[in-house]
């Protein structure tokens, strides 16, 4: 994408403008299910949201981390993981220590009880995928990865060139 001013569309091919049709939107509305679901199982089982959710799961996936490597790796805005992390040292599931080589990061860690939400929630992780995976024959599955990497090379592609364009302007 570039930073070039565009246009206008005429009237007539915004009223034929489908927006359901649009990858953006689909991939949206699917993530916002997703994101429910996800949120109406973990609230319910564990008294979390999905944020929290992601961050616990993922600082069991990484070991102790700061929140901009948990941000990374969760590609949510590093302001979620700090919020979603001093909402979970209030739960008692994650311990925040000043980093050694830079006082100002905070080091995350799982604590023991946060160990036990991962084990009961993973069981409600492990169903959701089970059930989503059903409807998806393997070569499905398969496209479906080589189509969510493709896509997601092309977004952070687009975000980058955004962010240069907006550097230089």
């Amino acid at each position: 994408m570039t930073s070039k001013k565009r246009g206008s569309s005429s009237a007539s091919a915004l009223r034929r403008h489908e927006p359901e049709e649009l990858i953006t939107f689909r991939v949206s509305v699917l993530s916002q299910l997703l994101a429910r679901m996800v949120d109406g199982s973990v609230s319910q089982e564990l008294g979390l949201s999905s944020r929290q959710w992601r961050v616990l799961v993922m600082l069991n996936r990484l070991g102790p981390s700061t929140s901009g490597q948990v941000a990374e790796a969760t590609r949510l805005d590093h302001s979620q993981v700090s919020r979603a992390s001093y909402e979970l040292v209030e739960k008692g599931l994650i311990a925040m220590q000043s980093d050694q080589a830079d006082r100002r990061r905070q080091r995350l860690s799982l604590t023991a009880a946060a160990v036990d939400v991962l084990q009961r929630g993973i069981v409600g992780s492990q169903a959701r995928q089970g059930r989503l995976r059903s409807c998806l024959s393997d070569e499905d599955y398969r496209v479906f990865g080589k189509v969510l990497a493709l896509l997601s090379a092309e977004a952070t592609s687009m975000i980058e060139e955004t962010r240069r364009s907006e550097g230089s302007a």
